[in-house]
């Protein structure tokens, strides 16, 4: 009576295995052991991608069972679970889960859930996850706020213990933008992941649905209200209110990136050397960082003008970088 096990099964455990076993590696040390630790979510969503959502549930499930066990003594199993129940299994899940939803378009094929509304869904997770950690901050002086400068002095004080005037709470100018920039450095972490595992998956024909092209990439119109109302408070406003709506726009802006990128790929799509012309402008924006808030802004334009389409729709016959 001893047959195989069923593939969904199979893939769910050696997932859940390998995800625990990148998450873990965090405590040998090192640059590539850290890499490894930012790929933990890869092995989950690979597998809810190719076998369906109930093999990424089981795989969340394995992994941070075996992460508890593995981590309990250096860490302690709570905040080692914790850990990977926050930046690997609730992305994982929740991006198997929207990725898979399809409906019937109008020509019989299939419309699947837009990467747009994707993005969405994990800056609302990511923004969810730093209001809880502003209610449970209340108590503190200055709230969260107060904690993370509090929080950024003493670090600080231990590198250069002979600065303690210079390294004051009041100088740490980046602790309002922290919790907004913890979310971007999670959300992006989480859509590189989803990336990687969808083109392997692809690679070997194992994926479920096509792969999201960039210059497919939309925003519904009210999420242009909800970024420019973020970016008024965060302006505008003092106070718990106006840290609040920093975090709000800091984040919204990632997904508003993405869709400047989109117009970026619309372009250079009818272009001959249309790869070197990515590869170069990936390489500018990363390297240099300031071209980016001029993509936001790019992004929030498309909204309002939709040229993306347009120029999309000039060879609708060639694939996107």
């Amino acid at each position: 009576m001893g047959g195989k096990l069923p593939p969904g099964l199979t893939v769910a455990f050696g997932s859940g295995i390998l995800a625990a076993f990148f998450y873990a590696a965090v405590l040998l040390g090192g640059f590539g052991a850290l890499i490894l630790g930012y790929l933990a979510p890869l092995p989950l969503m690979a597998a809810g991608l190719w076998q369906g959502t109930a093999a990424a549930v089981l795989a969340s499930i394995i992994g941070t069972m075996l992460v508890t066990l593995l981590m309990q003594e250096e860490t302690g199993g709570l905040v080692a679970t914790l850990g990977f129940l926050v930046t690997s299994a609730l992305p994982a899940l929740v991006v198997v889960r929207q990725s898979l939803l399809a409906r019937t378009a109008p020509d019989g094929g299939l419309e699947w859930y837009p990467p747009g509304r994707l993005m969405l869904v994990l800056a609302g997770l990511g923004l969810g996850g730093a209001a809880l950690a502003m209610v449970m901050a209340l108590g503190e002086p200055g709230g969260l706020e107060g904690v993370i400068r509090q929080a950024l002095s003493r670090m600080a004080l231990l590198i250069a213990p002979g600065q303690a005037d210079a390294l004051g709470p009041d100088a740490m100018w980046i602790a309002p933008a922290m919790p907004g920039l913890v979310v971007i450095s999670w959300l992006l972490m989480t859509v590189v992941n989803g990336a990687l595992a969808q083109g392997l998956l692809s690679r070997f024909g194992l994926n479920r649905r096509p792969s999201m092209r960039m210059v497919d990439f939309t925003l519904p119109h009210w999420s242009a209200l909800a970024f420019s109302l973020a970016c008024a408070g965060a302006v505008l406003l003092e106070g718990g209110p106006g840290f609040a709506a920093l975090t709000v726009a800091l984040v919204l802006g990632v997904p508003f990136l993405f869709a400047g990128l989109a117009v970026v790929h619309a372009v250079a799509r009818r272009q001959k050397a249309s790869t070197a012309l990515l590869v170069a402008v990936y390489l500018f924006v990363f390297l240099i960082g300031w071209p980016i808030p001029f993509l936001v802004g790019l992004g929030m334009i498309e909204q309002w003008m939709g040229f993306r389409a347009r120029l999309a729709a000039r060879k609708p016959d060639q694939e996107d970088e």
